[in-house]
């Protein structure tokens, strides 16, 4: 039923689990929603189903904003959504859905960078007991 009320919405996301650096990955992303456009009438009682669209996704990777996009009412339901993001670091991919009522939802998944040599690639330096570095 399109005015049925739903906390439980499942979103999808799909990342590769590695990649080198530099490397061009392809994010899919899939949210479960009806995306009432809020025009439809309810044959029986006459009754216009109210508007419940997703309309901002944002994405981030490692806290930072890498993708925007607005929806509007044309968007079907159960959208998908695909795009592309250059990698240098391994981290974290988040992707929050925003509804026309500020509700949002979250999917997270890491993905590891690699280095020419094979060596994992983290967001931050690790100190190592040979660095000159003090740890206060």
């Amino acid at each position: 039923m399109a005015n049925e009320e739903r906390s439980n919405w499942r979103r999808r996301l799909r990342i590769p689990k590695s990649a080198n650096k530099g490397d061009v990955i392809t994010i899919k992303t899939m949210a479960e929603h009806v995306m009432e456009p809020g025009v439809r009438r309810d044959q029986e009682t006459g009754v216009i189903y109210p508007k419940k669209i997703i309309d901002h996704v944002y994405v981030r990777f490692n806290g930072k904003q890498v993708f925007k996009s607005q929806w509007y009412s044309g968007v079907s339901a159960n959208p998908f959504m695909s795009f592309k993001l250059k990698v240098d670091t391994s981290g974290l991919i988040e992707v929050e859905w925003v509804d026309d009522y500020g509700q949002s939802s979250f999917k997270r998944d890491t993905i590891d960078v690699y280095d020419k040599n094979g060596k994992i690639i983290y967001p931050f330096e690790i100190d190592t007991p040979d660095s000159k570095n003090k740890v206060m």
